[in-house]
């Protein structure tokens, strides 16, 4: 999950565990962006987390 700080060119990315019906918290970190990380503008694929800052898309490792 991802939260993003409105105009910043930062996000903080948030890990989480399902166990049975609750989720649990299992890092939080920090990431800068070259850009303003775009509402509604990331997705998933292969294992990467895409997400849209400035012109450009941003791969982090999940």
């Amino acid at each position: 999950m991802t939260r993003r700080d409105h105009n910043k060119r930062s996000t903080e990315l948030v890990r989480a565990e399902l166990d049975g019906d609750t989720w649990s918290v299992t890092s939080r970190v920090r990431l800068r962006t070259p850009g303003r990380v775009v509402l509604r503008c990331g997705q998933g694929r292969d294992g990467f987390l895409w997400l849209r800052a400035g012109d450009t898309w941003t791969r982090i490792g999940v």
